[in-house]
This record gives C-alpha cells, structure tokens and sequence, in this order.
C-alpha cells in the first residue's frame, strides 16, 4: 500500500469550520461589530488523534475541544485575518504509523503546525521528525512521558500541558501530610507509566516517604485481579496511586479495586476526572483524590470557566459521532477537551503575537511560543498558562480536589501556574 493511499484510508477529516457567532460569548468580544470574515489561505494545522482502543476518549475530547476553538477562532475573524483549518489523522497509537502520518502532514499536506498524538513512544518519535523538518509540534492531551522536556526537547516542540512531578509535586505534599508516608502504585509497565513512577518516587523522597509496592501492569492487560490484589489491605501502606496507568486501563483498575475490595481498605489516589467514569464517580471512589488542570466551579465565580463549559456541551451536541465515546452529549465532561482546547489557544496567541500567515513565520512563532504567558480569562478559563523557554515545558494552574460525591469535587488546594515546579535539566 502506498504511503499516500495509507494517509488517505486514515484520514478522519478536515475541517474548516464556517464562520459564524462563537458559542462562548467571551472567548473573542468584536466590541458590539462583526467579526471580519476570514480570508485568504488558511492555516493549516495537521493533527495526529488516535481513535483505537483506549485511546478513543482522548482522540474525542481532541476533535472537540480543538473543534471548539477552531469554531471561536474562525467566528471571531480567523487568525491574522487567515481562517484556521485543522486536518485530522489516525496512527492508531502506531508509532511507526504516527512518523510516516506526522511526515506526510509537513511533506504533502504541507500543514504549518502539527499537534496530538496519544502514546509517549509516539510524540518522543514525532518530536525528533519535528526538528529534523523545522516544523513546530505540539501535544495537547496524553503524551505525558517527562521525558519530551526532560531529556529531549528540541526547539520546534512545545507543550502546555502540565505532566509528571509538575501535577505529582502538590499531590504528593498533600497526600503524605494527609495520610501518611508508604505506598502502593499501580502503573502501566511502558514510557508513561515508568515516567509516572519515578516521577511519584522522587516526589515522595522529598517527604520522606516511599512506594513500598509498586505493581507493573502490561498495557491494556484484561486481567487485573492478580495485579490489584497485589495491593496490601494489612495497614501497610496508607494507599495505592493508581494514575500511572492510561484512561481506558486506569478506568477497569479502579472497579478491579473495587470489586476485589482493595478499597476503602486504602486510600486511593489519582481517580482521574468523572469523564472516565461515564460522568458519575462509582461511590466507593468517595474520598479518593488528584490533581488536574481544570475542575467544574474552580476558581469560584469564573464566568470564562462558565461559558467554556456552555461552549462545549454545545460542541457535544452538534458532534454526537465524538461526545457518544463519553456515552452522549450529556456526559461529556469539560475537562476532556480543555487540554486540547487551551493549546490550541496558546497556539492561536503566539500566532497572534508573531503576524503568522504560515510556515514562512515559523522563526517568529518559535518566539511567541516561549514567551506565552495568559491570565485566567477567555484563551485560559480555567487558570493561567504560561511556557518555560529553557525546556519548552508549559505549566497551568493546577487543583488538587477530593471526591465528595457521585458527582462532585472538593477542592483542596490550588497551585497558580508561576509556581507549578519547572523540570529545567534540557536545554533546547
């Protein structure tokens, strides 16, 4: 098969969205006039979105969430007047595949930005592919692997999104204070989770407190009984961090938890967000804590938070063939597209900032890009975002929160973005 007839059997879509009023009224204000309509060639960016398997819940909240700042861009006049066209693909968390798609996206499609990808194997290769083709990169959800700014970042790759000890680091302060100091650790035996781990370990150390069982699980293993009852429930360890595993597998962990009633024996960290429980926290869930970029309701009185969330259940509405991987419009939870939604944001404000019109610009936009720093407001509603020049590394506000009911999170501490810890040991 050839490698052109590849990309177009993998071809999800392209969509340019149609200029009309955006759905989130403060997202771009035109002072009471019409937005211009955009003109000319687009912009064109190429993104890797892997629908297979347990990627598909990410693949969905990327085609939403980026389809609603697409929407809100192109409504609002585009980016230097220049519509915003995105072109969707599928490695089907291949990494071969996710290389050969990345480089047909620069070489044939001739994208002006890439985005996505799932795995960590896939975005470290297309992170190389990026700097050999001098074409800028950025992941948005998944891809959490520290190694992408620890050990090789390039100048052409850029990544917003808090990952490893910049999300661990107030997590773990709160859990060891909370509740004590040895731990158990379910995580998947790859990049990821390896990363996770030690990320968690050296965390710990800081407080003189340790993983005394970590338990190494194979990716999308469909038995886990004989991994979680590898837990201890004899009071010697004060609880099990299980997100070191991907959403699909950290999902069926935490009923396998349940079901074999390693809890509420132990305190349980790192449930994830009620999207990967169809909308609705299993009870025995109450009590279990993490840490995430954005939760429903924090900070208090956030009208940009509020109208996100309206814009994005509409965007649910309107593409029932991506919100029915969550179970329907109406579970689809805001926080699945903010990552996806938020970088392409600090993508659209360097792009902004730099005149960008296409891959001419792309030394500009390699500038704008380190110096991307937004308040909490319509690009960030859910707190401030900024990037770290040295490594690429961004960070977010991050909140720490307890489960207090089906449906229902308790925040327990709030981390600002200029105080999220910055990794520093790669330079670009």
């Amino acid at each position: 098969m050839t490698a052109a007839r590849t990309l177009a059997l993998v071809l999800v879509g392209v969509l340019l969205i149609a200029c009309r009023a955006p759905a989130n009224p403060p997202a771009f204000s035109t002072g009471g006039r019409a937005a211009p309509t955009p003109a000319g060639a687009p912009i064109t960016i190429g993104y890797l979105a892997d629908t297979n398997g347990t990627s598909a819940l990410i693949a969905a909240g990327m085609h939403l969430g980026t389809d609603l700042a697409v929407q809100q861009i192109n409504g609002g006049g585009g980016i230097n007047g220049r519509p915003v066209q995105v072109i969707y693909v599928d490695p089907q968390s291949d990494t071969a595949q996710a290389t050969q798609l990345a480089e047909q996206l620069i070489t044939q499609n001739n994208v002006d930005v890439l985005m996505g990808g799932v795995l960590s194997s896939e975005c470290l290769a297309v992170q190389d592919l990026a700097a050999r083709l001098k074409t800028i990169y950025l992941p948005t959800l998944g891809c959490a692997a520290e190694e992408f700014a620890t050990r090789s970042c390039n100048r052409y790759a850029f990544r917003f999104q808090p990952v490893g000890r910049q999300t661990i680091a107030p997590l773990v302060e709160f859990i060891v204070r909370t509740y004590g100091k040895k731990w158990a650790m379910l995580y998947s035996d790859y990049e990821y989770g390896q990363s996770q781990l030690k990320a968690y370990g050296d965390e710990l150390k800081k407080f003189g407190a340790t993983i005394t069982t970590p338990v190494g699980i194979p990716n999308n293993e469909p038995h886990l009984g004989p991994f979680v009852t590898r837990v201890p429930v004899d009071g010697s360890v004060n609880g099990v961090i299980i997100n070191g595993l991907s959403a699909g597998d950290l999902y069926r962990a935490s009923l396998a938890l349940g079901q074999h009633r390693i809890i509420p024996g132990v305190q349980i960290v790192g449930n994830s967000g009620r999207d990967v429980y169809d909308g609705v926290y299993p009870d025995f869930l109450t009590g279990s804590v993490n840490a995430q970029t954005y939760i429903s309701g924090s900070p208090p009185n956030n009208p940009y938070g509020e109208a996100y969330e309206r814009a994005w259940h509409d965007m649910a509405e309107t593409q029932p063939q991506w919100s029915k991987y969550f179970g329907g419009a109406d579970r689809a939870m805001p926080f699945q597209g903010y990552p996806q939604y938020s970088t392409f944001n600090a993508l659209k404000s360097a792009m902004v900032a730099s005149h960008f019109s296409g891959r001419k610009d792309t030394e500009a936009l390699l500038t704008a890009l380190e110096n991307v720093n937004l308040s909490l407001g319509p690009d960030a509603p859910g707190g401030a975002m900024m990037m770290n020049k040295q490594d690429h590394q961004g960070a977010q506000t991050v909140y720490v929160y307890r489960v207090s009911g089906p449906q229902q999170e308790e925040l327990v501490a709030s981390i600002p973005a200029d105080q999220v810890p910055l990794f520093n040991t790669c330079h670009v």
